[in-house]
């Protein structure tokens, strides 16, 4: 039985195929499911046994040819709806009723008993619905608060009653499972209900409340190791890695966040994906408007200037949502909603200098005791944390028989300035980011059956960043980049102006075809194919200084185009991918056992001789490149769901994943523009780098404790290798510069606590507790680089160390009391111990311990309340929003050498100021505490 591990990749398919073939008989079930756990088994080792063998490339351009030969007409299927399943029996013999209508309310999507009285509905999008059950003979039932999650399971099993009258009904409210025995990794799913109960605003904060997620990073990896869908499409920004697009919550219908596993329909991300589907229009019209206003209120007036002065329009945000049919067409449905953002920020500084004003001089050079001060500022309070935000989200959803066709848009345009407290006291010469992000996506959903159904989605992602003090990059208000540098230590700076600007623009064409089959009661199957077609530019430039003092007037001027300083790069790189997926259900285990293949062309060009970046003529293939090759990846998947009893369930999943590095980091400095200087000063990017590799390994249990009460116990581990790194490369010449590799590694170990009472008696209650430990050899792929900029150069990690974002525990509490839909109240409650920080040698012994000390704990608290009522006919909801209710100053950043936040040790050392600023007041960082207390009020109308 099985396949031996000798056997090539090709039988591995034939086994599988002829798996699924057995188990069309279902009078063969006891023995299909020990041939699928032994096969399973053998396809494990058989690919990690692969894996491990020095011929790995030549294996996996076989293999790819294999996959991509057999896949290549199939199709993909993303994650963006549940299924419902049961039997119908007699309530009184138990006997199954063959025939059983199963029909979802206000849908076109059903089912029919078979002879078993099992029922099987497909592409159930998530929500809550209500199930109606009809035979001929039985009192029709009716099932309420049927709720369906996005990939997973929902089972409603249904007794009906024998009837003489006919038209009897038999209500009964459906019971939200405490344990989920199809869940063979940790995730969680966040209903759109669920998140108008939580004190927050967007979908960040709920992201950053889930278990073994710490300031984005997903159970210790690096930021831009999670991938981000919306509607089954990839939001990510490719040039930076992260998100480029997150919708806003009422645009939310289901958000599902994997920490752990994930299965092979997902690529491109080593930590953690964030699954969002959004809401469509309804069969009747809907709307509301929202509004709120809010204002930091804080004793800690002392660090956050002009906080004392309140302001309720500091914070102001307008909403509105809108739904129904078009009265175009029969079935035309739409759904659209706005949203104004506007917060001037709680970091404030003072105008004291203008941007023509300079630093201190000195009338005699020789003596520094006496010197004049150049400002000219009015003293005028400024933002520097402002942000603005539009965003529009429109959907189309038509309904043509077996097909559901929808066409979505989404626009973002967003206007910030970042905090530099070296400006506080120069605040207008800073310069002002902008991003504009828009998705279009069409997408045809064909229903073949009640169990089979297939979808074709186009999706074209515009992502567009720009930074710049003035629009006009030769603007006569520019002034010298040099003008108002401080003339000692601990000063403000004193005029002058930020020069650097930058734009990044990427357009990503997203392609998919989806199927998805219930072949048999046990086995439902998908494949599939999709393909990205990048274009992306990127441009960076800045002020050249003023050359010599005889230059009275500046004129703005930059380097040439194609030189160090102001460099560009237009690249089109192309991703394709395919997998294969079957999750088995049997009353004994769910198995979800899945492989994925990942193809990446960079379609880049690298240097032949990177000793030569300077193309200098002496030495051989002086500026000869040479093509970049595919990268070729494969990923198998496994997990595993036993549920003990029907309170308790035990889960196991494994599984390789890997993913490219951003593409910014590949195409940086592609013309190899290096610094002919003995300093290191340049770094390139690398197109020809490999993808980072993740192997992750996670064993569960999952225990219902009362009715209501559930019980989540975690252990996890990552092994993580191939991370972007740097290495130094020194030129014929003797020069140096760095280049990304990979080269980092790591690992993480950590398990998860979590217990949950759901909503009954006026309350229910979440916590989740982390113990974490992510460790390695660097948290930032540049840090080679910076270690060599130092002299002497510091030595690179030999063995792992804290991470930058180690955070060893973690809770989380969250607690809602009230009345759904009369008045309710919600906090929650954050603690975290304290991250690493590398100490100062003068207080570690002369000796150089990365990330050595720990900065103090973490502490938060929000608040939530709100009350619902009847206001001229329209359902009216007034709410209050608190954050850090107790106006905690948690400390972020901490002095080296006191491990304390504005604490420094040597004071007695900073020498004389020469500036209007006392040496407190710039050691007064706002930004080593966390915000201070923020209230907002606001009121929502629904109709």
């Amino acid at each position: 039985m099985g396949v031996p591990p000798n056997k090539s990749y090709t039988n591995i398919n034939l086994g599988f195929g002829s798996m699924v073939a057995r188990n069309n008989n279902t009078q063969c079930h006891k023995n299909s499911l020990l041939h699928d756990v032994l096969f399973l088994s053998l396809w494990c080792l058989t690919i990690i046994n692969q894996t491990s063998m020095k011929n790995l490339r030549i294996q996996n351009i076989l293999i790819s040819a294999v996959l991509f030969a057999a896949l290549l007409p199939l199709l993909l299927y993303a994650g963006q709806t549940g299924k419902i399943v049961g039997k119908v029996t007699d309530k009184k013999s138990g006997a199954p009723i063959v025939g059983a209508n199963i029909l979802i309310q206000g849908t076109n999507s059903g089912a029919a008993a078979d002879i078993e009285g099992f029922y099987s509905i497909s592409n159930v999008p998530p929500g809550m619905y209500i199930l109606s059950v009809t035979s001929v003979g039985y009192k029709r039932s009716v099932i309420q608060n049927a709720i369906v999650k996005i990939d997973l399971t929902t089972e409603i099993d249904v007794k009906l009653e024998e009837t003489v009258i006919e038209g009897e009904e038999v209500v009964v409210v459906a019971q939200r499972p405490i344990v989920q025995k199809d869940l063979t990794s940790s995730s969680v799913t966040i209903s759109a209900d669920e998140m108008k109960m939580m004190p927050v605003e967007n979908l960040s904060q709920v992201i950053n409340l889930q278990a073994g997620i710490v300031g984005g990073h997903f159970r210790g990896g690096r930021s831009d190791e999670v991938a981000y869908f919306v509607d089954g499409v990839s939001v990510n920004n490719p040039i930076s890695g992260v998100a480029g697009f997150v919708p806003e919550n009422a645009s939310v219908r289901e958000m599902e966040v994997i920490s752990g596993t994930f299965n092979a329909e997902y690529g491109q991300a080593m930590s953690g994906v964030v699954n969002i589907v959004t809401q469509d229009g309804s069969s009747e019209m809907h709307g509301s408007l929202s509004a709120y206003i809010g204002d930091y209120i804080t004793s800690h007036t002392d660090v956050f200037l002009n906080l004392n002065n309140q302001n309720l329009l500091r914070t102001k945000n307008y909403q509105f949502s809108l739904s129904g049919p078009t009265y175009l067409l029969n079935k035309l449905t739409f759904f659209m909603t706005g949203r104004l953002q506007d917060e001037e920020g709680y970091l404030y500084g003072k105008r004291v200098y203008r941007i023509t004003d300079s630093a201190a001089t000195f009338p005699n050079p020789n003596d520094r005791s006496i010197f004049i001060n150049h400002n000219t500022g009015d003293g005028a309070i400024v933002p520097m944390n402002p942000y603005r935000k539009y965003s529009f989200n429109g959907k189309l959803t038509y309904y043509l028989g077996a097909f559901k066709l929808s066409y979505s848009g989404f626009i973002e345009n967003a206007k910030w300035q970042n905090y530099d407290h070296a400006w506080k006291w120069a605040p207008d010469g800073r310069i002002t980011n902008f991003s504009e992000n828009w998705i279009q996506n069409f997408q045809v959903t064909h229903i073949i059956s009640n169990n089979t159904f297939q979808s074709l989605k186009f999706s074209l992602n515009k992502f567009t960043g720009k930074g710049y003090l003035y629009e006009n990059p030769y603007d006569a208000r520019y002034v010298d980049p040099n003008q108002g540098v401080p003339a000692s230590s601990y000063t403000f700076r004193s005029g002058g102006n930020q020069g650097g600007r930058y734009d990044n623009r990427s357009q990503t064409l997203i392609g998919q075809w989806t199927f998805a089959s219930q072949l048999t009661k046990e086995h439902k199957v998908s494949l599939g194919v999709e393909g990205r077609k990048h274009n992306l530019y990127a441009h960076g430039t800045g002020l050249v200084v003023r050359f010599t003092a005889a230059d009275t007037v500046f004129k703005p001027q930059y380097p040439q185009l194609g030189t160090i300083g102001n460099q560009s790069y237009n690249k089109s790189p192309f991703e394709a991918s395919a997998y294969i997926q079957d999750k088995m259900e049997y009353d004994i285990m769910i198995i979800n056992a899945g492989i994925r293949l990942d193809y990446f062309d960079p379609n880049s060009s690298i240097l032949y001789d990177l000793q030569n970046p300077t193309r200098n003529s002496l030495y051989p293939d002086a500026g000869r490149m040479k093509k970049t090759t595919a990268k070729i990846q494969v990923s198998p998947r496994l997990g595993v769901s036993f549920p003990i009893t029907d309170q308790g369930i035990i889960h196991f999943s494994y599984g390789h994943f890997f993913q490219i590095p951003s593409f910014g980091n590949l195409y940086t400095n592609s013309d190899y523009l290096v610094a002919p200087t003995a300093q290191l000063q340049s770094v390139t990017g690398n197109p020809d780098i490999d993808a980072q590799r993740t192997v992750m390994y996670e064993l569960g249990l999952q225990q219902q404790f009362l009715t209501n009460i559930s019980f989540d116990f975690t252990l996890y581990y990552r092994d993580i290798r191939n991370l972007l790194g740097t290495e130094i490369i020194e030129t014929h010449e003797g020069f140096k510069y760095a280049r990304y590799v990979n080269r980092d590694y790591g690992n993480v170990r950590g398990f998860i606590v979590s217990v949950e009472k759901q909503y009954s008696d006026y309350y229910s209650l979440r916590a989740d507790y982390t113990y974490q430990i992510a460790e390695g050899n660097a948290s930032d792929p540049l840090s080679v680089f910076y270690n060599n900029q130092s002299d002497p150069p510091l030595a690179t990690n030999k063995k792992v160390v804290p991470l930058n974002w180690d955070q060893r525990s973690t809770l989380n509490v969250s607690l809602n009391v009230g009345e759904r839909g009369n008045w309710m109240t919600g906090l929650i409650f954050g603690y975290g111990s304290g991250f690493p920080y590398s100490e100062s040698i003068r207080v570690s012994g002369g000796l150089t311990f990365e990330n050595g000390g720990v900065k103090p704990a973490t502490y938060s608290l929000d608040f939530r309340a709100d009350k619902t009522f009847s206001l001229f006919g329209l359902n009216a909801n007034v709410f209050m929003l608190v954050y850090n209710v107790l106006d905690i100053k948690n400390e972020y950043n901490v002095d080296n050498a006191s491990g304390r936040a504005n604490v420094n040790l040597y004071t007695n050392e900073a020498g004389p100021i020469y500036g209007l600023n006392t040496l407190h007041e710039y050691l007064n960082n706002p930004t080593s505490f966390s915000s201070p207390r923020n209230v907002r009020f606001g009121v929502n109308l629904d109709f």
